[in-house]
């Protein structure tokens, strides 16, 4: 036994080293899903993630087991009596099920486990260092079966490289939100905009496209906050964004250079299409400067 620990435990370190380096994360959970089948060599793994808005599970990786079940269960709400890994995330602890046939939490889920030839799951919660439950990770067989306590520290390894894995990319996409988008408008900030507006211009010099550029500020927007406060004058902005968000068109980029300031900048293959879609936004924009009513304030929208 301790040779297998010492082999699962250099598997589970090649997989952080390759995590450092940067992999991509749907490969770090191929791979991690790839090691733990090969360890355990007869069962089936699968990654599910917590959605925690609406407490339900998704499908992250799941290779080996068969698509319509990995179908049939993905958004599955989370539960004391929800199969093995639906307990697991409520309960925060692993839930083994030695026989799915015999066990309560699966009755409604029989007719799939069976179509799938599946008799046994374990199931491990996916716990961030906050304890925050991440997901789950479970393994398969298609026969009954009681894990050993070298299969469960197998299977509690490969939840916690999950749970680095996740965690990283996690801070990650939070980095690059924050560094791209504003923060409470959500619209590209002044960087980022100026960096999407200078690949539009390197891709109009190549492809002799044409483009739009709409500057849109808020009228008496000092008024508001000054008189209505600032928590006000961010509904406000909020608004803004969201409405041009909406008038938008697909390859738009809308962007927030700071304060009340919004831009629009639009993109266009052909220059008959260029003054169509120049007309129309304008004439959207014009309509966007019907007051924006929020309780007892209104303002207007206004383009230089």
């Amino acid at each position: 036994m301790i040779n297998e620990l010492l082999h699962a435990h250099r598997a589970f370190n090649k997989i952080l080293r390759m995590l450092a380096l940067g992999q991509k994360k749907e490969k770090m959970l191929e791979q991690l899903i790839d090691v733990t089948e090969n360890i355990y060599n007869d069962r089936l793994t699968s990654i599910l993630l917590l959605n925690p808005q609406t407490n339900t599970l998704h499908c992250a990786c799941a290779p080996s087991l068969p698509e319509f079940y990995n179908k049939a269960i993905e958004g599955v709400s989370i539960g004391p009596t929800t199969g093995s890994c639906g307990a697991a995330a409520y309960h925060k602890q692993k839930v083994i099920t030695e026989n799915i046939n015999e066990h309560h939490n699966w009755a409604s889920l029989r007719p799939l486990t069976l179509k799938a030839n599946l008799a046994s799951c374990w199931s491990v919660p996916i716990l961030s260092s906050k304890n925050k439950v991440l997901g789950t990770f479970s393994t398969y067989s298609s026969e009954p079966a009681r894990p050993t306590p070298f299969e469960l520290e197998v299977l509690e390894m490969a939840a916690s490289v999950c749970a680095v894995t996740l965690e990283k990319y996690e801070i990650e996409e939070e980095l690059m939100q924050s560094a791209t988008y504003d923060f409470l408008t959500n619209a590209y900030n002044r960087r980022a905009f100026c960096q999407k507006t200078q690949q539009e211009l390197d891709d109009y010099n190549k492809h002799d496209g044409f483009i739009a550029l709409f500057y849109i500020d808020i009228n008496d927007f000092k008024m508001i906050n000054d008189q209505y406060g600032h928590a006000i004058g961010d509904l406000v902005l909020v608004e803004t964004a969201k409405r041009l968000n909406q008038l938008s068109q697909e390859n738009d980029i809308v962007g927030r250079l700071g304060g009340d300031e919004f831009v629009l900048l639009s993109t266009f293959n052909s220059k008959k299409k260029n003054l169509l879609s120049y007309t129309s936004n304008c004439s959207t924009i014009s309509e966007t400067s019907v007051p924006l009513r929020m309780s007892s304030v209104q303002h207007l929208l206004d383009i230089p």
